[in-house]
């Protein structure tokens, strides 16, 4: 059995959105070559989109909040200065790690963060190989670290191509009217001259390796494509109006010539390798080539990453890998999980990715382990690490930090730190923490998140990106009022028009559900400032909300129009047909988020809706897994697995593995006191109090005239439509949820659900009274018949759900007659909780006073 041989290929800031027409054109004939004989797909990026934490993410299968690279840079050990951000920072291994301590032998060349190169099994060549100081008669000494074994140093050296060394024929392809430069005053062909270099010294030490020793698997980093679109893509076809016609002639080529450089050095690499290699050429993001193109970039630390899109490309061709196919839904988290596979080595269970089967002709068998961390041979006889990382204790050369950190200011992702020291590493310590904040966030670990966005933002109060981020974090986990609190804060610090606080303001109010003033506010931002990142997409949310269904699809279809590649929006489409009855329509929409964003639960549980509308059963069962697999808790994907086995598919057989494990995901039981509003949930929750139960409220409404006695409530409850995280801390509590609500609690809880029954006439004269008490509404005698039809609807529904959940127990009871009898009625609640609960002491809560709109039962 011959020995398994991968090829990664890294190209920084790569899209099919300006390479594909390239490809057309047959002006990257490598790359086409290379998809026609394998499969290809989008690559979807993290957040937040920093190169360093990409790459690293990419090469280990972790998020930034367990590898630990956070940014660009760091404060050095004495806390007086920063400096580059380094390997050394790693918490975990790399793929290259794993594959060393499995005696792979493993070479790198220029990835980012790798610096001081690690002892693996092979040459690690690092992020500092490639960068030129001086001029071409100067001295340009290796770093310390750049190249592992250290032996090597002088042989890579001699390898590496200074710009100066460039003449006007490497020139020309990138600026055909080089002449007309006055580089005097223009500094732009030497920066191209620069990225030429830096990537063909890469190019120069991959090739020979490749060619001069003995490898399975080889990884090479160009950063080149996202330094060459940094600098140029302003300039890029078609010309925008800020852009000036001279600037536009001379340098509209440099990012297609950029490009087609490294097709050809692609090419190379081809010839390099034989059949039974498999190639995998990916990018960690992509890059704005077109109306997305932003005018200028944020003066803030990395703003240069909002030229940032989403998606970067991915390409895999070799043995056992499907041709001329498509791969849907990859991550750069999926990648080395992937490697691994193709390797037969086991997946860690603590690794974020998955590995990207519909790539491969044969599904590969899985297999995992719990972590790779707990995985450590003895050491090598030279003492080294058997997996080829740093000792906990590496030092780094300042020379070296000075270096890299000064490459980091030229590019833009870093402003230079000046003499100020304090105040840059206080900066730094500021920024990697901002971004481990959107990490965690990203992740969907919201509490960490939080955490550490509420840290900065209450050290640094005027810094509006953290606020506003930390503000989109509260509504998102349902805490309306304390981002109600933020935005009002945010608004008198920043007394000024602006677009994007209007946005944020609307953002909020369709979170309080006070839909028809979002609409307003973002129809304003719409016509003062027009075109706005997903402003049509938010236009939609708002319609949708109203049921305005027709016009959502209007605004969500504009969206798209200008920002194919937005996956909520075609989740929001998807979600426009589902509400019309529109199920094919809605399946297609529904596909397109999948396969632009693979790991989307509510995604692929909607493909599963769909299907099921449409009888297709089987398809259905298919969805409803791929939740499961994404989301093992994910109960009520399940309860549709046994439902369609039982009812559609009369096999009931096959169901009986799904109850299983639906008992096995069951978190815990939860309390739920429901109701109607008005209809004595408050005078329930004093009641189960009283008889010992624990009550999970934050007390924040106080007692007033209309409950006397308390609320029992809890904020986070109001948004569970949208957020159900706090349900944790909820956990063997009890808790008041009102009954339009019930539909949306998860189903990996169990609940005992104590929910009252009150006339709805008496409800609706109750909440008549306690809004005429508060001066919310004017005295009436007339009731509002519509809301009598409406809570009507309301009870049906419950009644409905409670019968169809296997985790609900539902037990009713009448406001009137535990006015009547209050013990009685605390005897039966006993029943219900197993006999747990102190009766005399609930009856004595029951306050007949307050039994006070009777007279409309008259």
């Amino acid at each position: 059995m011959k020995k398994k041989k991968v090829l990664l290929i890294g190209w920084d800031g790569a899209d099919w959105k300006y390479l594909m027409p390239l490809i057309d054109k047959g002006l990257m004939p490598n790359l086409k070559k290379l998809i026609e004989g394998g499969s290809m797909g989008k690559l979807a990026t993290l957040d937040p989109p920093l190169s360093p934490t990409l790459w690293t993410s990419i090469a280990t299968g972790k998020r930034p909040y367990k590898h630990g690279i956070h940014g660009f840079t760091e404060p050095d050990p004495s806390g007086e200065a920063i400096r580059p951000m380094y390997i050394t920072n790693r918490k975990c291994k790399a793929i290259w790690n794993i594959l060393t301590q499995h005696q792979v032998k493993t070479h790198v060349v220029g990835w980012w963060p790798s610096h001081p190169a690690e002892p693996i099994n092979g040459t690690m060549v690092s992020n500092l190989y490639q960068r030129a100081s001086g001029g071409l008669n100067d001295p340009w000494p290796m770093l310390k670290g750049t190249v592992h074994p250290e032996e090597k140093s002088d042989l890579f050296a001699k390898l590496r191509v200074h710009p100066q060394e460039l003449t006007g024929n490497h020139l020309e392809p990138f600026v055909e009217k080089m002449e007309q430069v006055d580089q005097s005053q223009d500094n732009r062909l030497m920066s191209i001259a620069k990225i030429i270099a830096d990537c063909s010294s890469i190019h120069s030490a991959a090739t020979y390796i490749m060619d001069n020793e003995e490898w399975d698997f080889m990884a090479v980093y160009y950063d080149a494509i996202d330094h060459f679109c940094h600098g140029f893509m302003k300039y890029h076809p078609p010309r925008r109006p800020h852009i000036s016609m001279r600037d536009y002639e001379l340098y509209q080529d440099v990012v297609n010539s950029g490009c087609r450089l490294h097709d050809m050095m692609l090419g190379r690499m081809m010839e390099m390798v034989d059949e039974d290699t498999t190639i995998i050429l990916i990018s960690d993001h992509g890059f704005h080539p077109d109306h997305n193109r932003p005018k200028a970039i944020p003066k803030e630390p990395a703003g240069p990453a909002i030229e940032h899109s989403p998606y970067g490309i991915i390409v895999m061709n070799g043995p056992g890998i499907k041709k001329d196919d498509t791969i849907f839904g990859a991550s750069l988290l999926d990648i080395t999980p992937t490697l691994l596979s193709i390797y037969n080595l086991a997946i860690g269970e603590d690794m974020d990715g998955k590995v990207l089967i519909n790539a491969f002709e044969k599904q590969p068998e899985i297999e995992t382990i719990k972590s790779w961390e707990n995985i450590n041979p003895p050491a090598r006889p030279d003492g080294s690490s058997a997996s080829g990382e740093h000792p906990k204790n590496t030092v780094i050369n300042e020379e070296d930090s000075r270096a890299e950190l000064q490459q980091l200011i030229e590019l833009g992702y870093i402003e230079d730190p000046g003499e100020n020291g304090k105040a840059a590493v206080k900066n730094t310590v500021n920024e990697n923490n901002y971004n481990l904040a959107r990490s965690y966030i990203d992740g969907q670990q919201w509490s960490e998140g939080i955490e550490i966005l509420e840290k900065l933002h209450s050290e640094n109060p005027k810094t509006l990106r953290f606020a506003v981020r930390l503000a989109h974090a509260y509504q998102t986990t349902g805490k309306l009022k304390d981002a109600r609190r933020l935005v009002n804060h945010i608004r008198e610090i920043f007394n000024r028009e602006s677009p994007q606080l209007d946005i944020l303001e609307a953002t909020l109010l369709l979170s309080e559900e006070r839909y028809k003033k979002a609409l307003e506010l973002f129809k304003k931002v719409e016509r003062e400032a027009g075109e706005q990142e997903n402003l049509h997409l938010r236009i939609a949310s708002a319609y949708l909300r109203l049921n305005r269904f027709d016009d959502a699809e209007a605004a969500v279809l504009k969206e798209l129009k200008t920002n194919p590649e937005e996956v909520t929006a075609h989740y929001t489409l998807g979600s426009i047909y589902f509400h019309q009855l529109r199920y094919e329509e809605a399946l297609n929409s529904f596909m397109d988020a999948v396969g632009l964003l693979y790991y989307y639960p509510a995604a692929h549980f909607y493909i599963g809706e769909s299907l099921n509308a449409l009888k297709r059963y089987e398809e259905a069962i298919e969805a409803y897994d791929t939740c499961l697999k994404l989301v093992p808790g994910m109960n009520s994907a399940r309860q549709r697995i046994i439902a369609i086995y039982e009812n559609r598919l009369e096999q009931a057989g096959k169901a009986r593995k799904y109850k299983i494990s639906f008992e096995e995901t069951i978190k815990g039981t939860i309390n739920i006191v429901s109701g109607l509003p008005r209809s004595g949930t408050s005078m329930m929750m004093q009641m189960l109090e009283a008889g010992g139960l624990e009550i999970f409220t934050d007390k924040k409404r106080e007692a007033d005239e209309s409950n006397p006695k308390g609320y029992y409530e809890h904020e986070a409850v109001k948004s569970l439509k949208r957020n159900h995280s706090f349900l944790a801390e909820a956990n063997g509590k009890t808790i008041k949820v009102i009954a339009h609500l019930l539909q949306n609690l998860p189903m990996n809880y169990r609940y005992r659900v104590v929910f009252m029954e009150r006339n709805i006439l008496e409800v609706v004269a109750s909440q008549q009274k306690m809004l005429e008490r508060d001066g919310k509404r004017v005295k009436t005698d007339t009731l509002p018949l519509d809301l009598v039809k409406k809570y009507e609807a309301t009870l049906e529904k419950v009644k409905k759900w409670a019968e169809q959940q296997p985790n609900v127990e539902i037990h009713y009871v009448k406001y009137p007659e535990v006015m009547q009898a209050p013990f009685l009625q605390a005897m039966l609640i006993n029943d219900f909780f197993d006999g747990a609960l102190e009766v005399e002491k609930m009856a004595e809560q029951v306050d007949t006073s307050l039994y006070r709109e009777k007279a409309v039962l008259q």
